[in-house]
């Protein structure tokens, strides 16, 4: 077998006798000298095969891309309307959607059955979270009201009021302990999980709080604006940290923290995905989508981001390089709700129009 060049590089351009290719981000190339179109094995790492101006050669690109190779396992059919809002408890077994049929369905993970449906809100529920302990579960409906329910007895524990308009968005701090809801009266209301009591309310001035979620440490807030800006919050004394702009159209509708807490990613109507070090507020890269974006969502592992669009897709992008590594089809209307499980091995996304009213689980093989 003719030898092979070895090139060690983060990025460059691959260099083979006076063939100039293009720059690729790489952690290690391997290039067949006189391989003429056979593929060199590269462990589990992907490879490509790269034109030449001469013979054709082989360059095998051995890149640090999340395995993702996800395939529909099942469709769930039963709510009667449009689904917005989902999430996947801390264990990883239980489904909960919410839907504009007014109804939360609590589903089985894993088989896709339905165990049992809540019944409370007198409108749309547009948004879902549960506690870190999986035992509460909130809810938030453009009837204007939160209301907190216990997942075991199925029960309502109590009804929150005071916004003035829809609740768009709900999170629950890693402790257990605070509710943050963004609505479309234009503020965030912080709240005592426990006791229901009203603790703040944050005026970002910023017209429909679309989007809200917590860090991992619980120590920031971060809401997504009506008007393209992120704003960011001290959750414990509601002092304004940092304000990160650079979407161009009408909203942020989703936004996300990695694991770590050093990220965050937002989704907007613009048809671009942004990836932000909040380290220093600056943009790290942009996603283009080429769709307006209304979820996002960070792998557990901080690898992949998830993102559901308007014409139907579920996409799933390297966080690293940015780089598009799969779009799932299947829903037949905008996909307005996402999330990953625990292990980060499934994958539940929303139909959310009239011409959607399903959930669709997808596996990772």
């Amino acid at each position: 077998m003719p030898p092979l060049a070895r090139v060690s590089t983060a990025i460059g351009l691959v260099k083979l006798k006076n063939h100039l290719y293009a720059s690729i981000p790489l952690l290690l190339v391997i290039v067949g000298t006189q391989l003429y179109g056979r593929t060199v094995a590269l462990e589990s790492h992907t490879t490509q095969q790269v034109a030449t101006g001469g013979d054709a050669r082989t360059a095998v690109v051995a890149q640090n891309t999340p395995s993702t190779n996800f395939t529909l396992a099942k469709t769930l059919t039963e709510h009667s309307g449009g689904v917005g809002a989902i999430a996947i408890s801390p264990d990883g077994q239980t489904l909960v959607s919410g839907s504009t049929d007014k109804t939360i369905k609590i589903w089985n993970l894993d088989t896709g059955e339905v165990k049992r449906t809540f019944i409370g809100h007198r409108a749309p529920v547009l948004a879902i979270a549960f506690s870190p302990d999986g035992q509460t579960l909130v809810s938030g409906s453009s009837d204007k009201t939160i209301k907190i329910w216990n997942l075991r007895t199925g029960k309502l524990r109590r009804t929150l009021s005071g916004h003035s308009g829809g609740i768009y968005s709900v999170a629950i701090d890693p402790q257990g302990r605070t509710l943050v809801s963004g609505s479309g009266d234009g503020t965030s209301k912080i709240w005592n999980l426990r006791t229901g009591e009203l603790q703040r309310t944050l005026y970002p001035r910023s017209g429909m709080i679309l989007s809200v979620a917590i860090s991992p440490d619980g120590e920031t807030l971060a809401t997504g604006n009506q008007d393209l800006t992120i704003k960011l919050w001290n959750l414990q004394s509601g002092e304004l940290l940092r304000t990160l702009s650079g979407h161009t159209y009408y909203a942020i509708w989703s936004v996300a923290f990695s694991p770590d807490g050093k990220t965050l990613v937002s989704g907007s109507q613009d048809t671009t995905i942004k990836i932000w070090n909040l380290q220093n507020g600056e943009l790290i890269r942009t996603l283009s989508d080429r769709s307006p974006v209304f979820a996002v969502t960070i792998s557990p592992d901080g690898k992949t981001v998830a993102s559901g669009n308007q014409t139907n897709e579920v996409k799933l992008w390297d966080i690293n390089t940015g780089d598009s590594i799969q779009t799932l089809s299947g829903h037949s209307d905008r996909v307005r709700s996402i999330a990953f499980s625990p292990d980060g091995k499934t994958l539940v996304s929303g139909g959310s129009g009239a011409g959607d009213k399903t959930i669709k689980i997808w596996r990772l093989e």
